[in-house]
């Protein structure tokens, strides 16, 4: 149903550069929309944080943004440039852009909330912003950052939230909606008038938490919610029947994959783990783990950065070649039980789908005479035993895009976050290129080098991207993107008679 209630449009009626936001003019209460958005979480987890991470979306904004292909766009800043020798970058700040509480995104806030990033211990997860020296304000809406070195990279990590503290609760965000009230299963939000790209079509978001995926549907079906934030696989043939829904799909930049710990001497021989890549039959996996919403992966980097090679020759299911591969290392079978030429361990979370997962790489590993015993362990307790390094190898998920930077933080060698001892010259001499490319030809040389050393030299079994399915009610029509997440849009979004009232005037 839909909730009604009265939002006020704002106007600026002073200069373009006005410090304040614009002044509120009246709305009919009868176009006013409610829009209830659905998210289980399952195996224990908390949903009031699950709630809250999906709230980000919607609260917090960065200078840039990252589209599906990997180049950025202009978001807080409306421009950049960069000075010949790639040390100094010059942002041009919006002069329209408010945070919730009224005051301007000016550079001197910019500057404040950059400072507060670089300051955590957060910013090691973007090697483009470790890369800054200062931080300067020569304008009320310009912004200079300068670099120690040329890095590529800054762009892709000022996606990072601006935001400002708030004395009495969390930080001050940007975005076209603001919190408005919280309870241990459910966030309401309400619209911002004065966001900068516009009102927001829909007045209030709320966001409902479910124990099971399946409740959550179950409640769509009821016409309960209006979105379903995540449709599971069980449900996806049946939605596909419903004429009530529209179901839209994007690739996460998330890769999942068996990483190895190559602290363990089993792993150190690269044919080994060649050879267990041509084990893995990954479209099975993709059919079954996935129900075929997702792509193989054969490398962590992204499959979709405009810079990616999509003809060199990946990974194939061929468990003669890994045979081959073992035998030619010295792995030969041996006369215990089971026999095998090969036995390690691997962790993972509690989580269906990398149970699945876990089952069908156990059995493919199985048949070229390795045996890996997987462990499911809670997350606290994968968290601790990864971290620590107390693993053989661990069936997760590492984010791997939109951007070159993001594997760059896993697999550099002088990177904090390579926990799994993954050292390879040839690796961190094309991140380094990517890093200091001037052009797009040596930004995709380099990444075509990244591409093949990781193929020769795998870190892991890289297994899949998944697809991530949000289905949305007909009432309303999505505005969207390809590629894009729609929630990224959902300020654009409009009731459907609505929409057919609109074309027909």
């Amino acid at each position: 149903m839909l909730a009604v209630r009265l939002l006020g449009l704002f106007i600026c009626l002073s200069l373009p550069a006005c410090s304040h936001p614009p002044a509120a003019s009246a709305r009919s209460s009868s176009d006013s929309v409610t829009l209830t958005i659905g998210l289980p979480f399952m195996s224990g987890r908390d949903s009031l944080n699950g709630i809250q991470q999906a709230v980000r979306l919607l609260s917090f904004e960065g200078l840039a943004q990252i589209e599906p292909e990997g180049r950025p766009q202009p978001r807080l800043a409306q421009g950049w440039t960069v000075s010949p020798d790639g040390l100094s970058w010059t942002f041009q700040l919006r002069d329209n852009a408010f945070f919730h509480d009224g005051s301007p995104v000016d550079s001197t806030a910019v500057k404040a909330s950059l400072e507060r990033t670089l300051s955590s211990p957060a910013v090691a997860m973007s090697p483009g912003l470790v890369d800054i020296i200062g931080i300067d304000t020569p304008k009320p809406y310009q912004l200079v950052i300068k670099l120690r070195r040329r890095s590529t990279f800054l762009l892709d990590d000022l996606v990072v939230s601006i935001s400002k503290p708030s004395p009495d609760g969390p930080p001050v965000g940007t975005g076209p909606y603001v919190t408005d009230s919280t309870t241990p299963t459910e966030v309401t939000m309400k619209a911002f008038p004065s966001y900068y790209r516009g009102v927001p079509s829909a007045d209030r978001i709320v966001w409902k938490s479910y124990p099971t995926a399946r409740a959550s549907w179950a409640s769509m079906m009821r016409g309960e919610i209006d979105v379903l934030f995540e449709v599971p696989p069980d449900a996806f043939e049946f939605m596909s029947s419903e004429d009530s829904v529209e179901k839209f799909s994007f690739l996460r930049n998330y890769v999942h994959g068996v990483v190895f710990n190559m602290h363990r001497p089993i792993f150190r021989d690269s044919r080994v783990r060649r050879a267990l890549n041509h084990a893995v039959n990954r479209v099975a996996l993709i059919n079954q783990a996935f129900d075929g919403h997702g792509v193989p992966a054969n490398t962590p980097t992204w499959p979709d950065h405009w810079a990616s090679d999509r003809n060199l020759p990946n990974y194939t299911y061929d468990p003669a070649r890994a045979t081959a591969l073992m035998e030619e290392a010295g792995l030969k079978i041996d006369d215990d039980r089971p026999p095998a030429r090969m036995r390690f361990k691997c962790i993972f979370p509690t989580n269906p789908v990398w149970e699945r997962m876990a089952l069908m790489v156990q059995r493919d590993f199985s048949q070229i005479g390795v045996d890996v015993q997987f462990e499911e362990l809670p997350l606290a307790e994968f968290n601790r035993r990864r971290v620590n390094g107390d693993f053989d190898a661990v069936l997760s998920e590492l984010i791997a895009g939109n951007s070159a930077g993001r594997p760059y933080v896993f697999w550099h060698s002088s990177s904090k976050q390579n926990s799994v001892g993954y050292q390879n010259p040839q690796v961190d001499n094309a991140f380094d290129r990517l890093r200091q490319a001037t052009d797009d030809a040596q930004t995709r040389a380099a990444f075509r080098d990244l591409q093949l050393q990781m193929l020769d030299d795998p870190p892991g079994v890289f297994l899949a991207f998944g697809q991530l399915t949000r289905a949305v009610s007909r009432r309303f029509t999505v505005t969207v993107v390809p590629g894009n997440d729609i929630i990224r849009s959902i300020n654009e979004w409009h009731l459907a008679v609505q929409g057919a009232e609109r074309d027909s005037n």
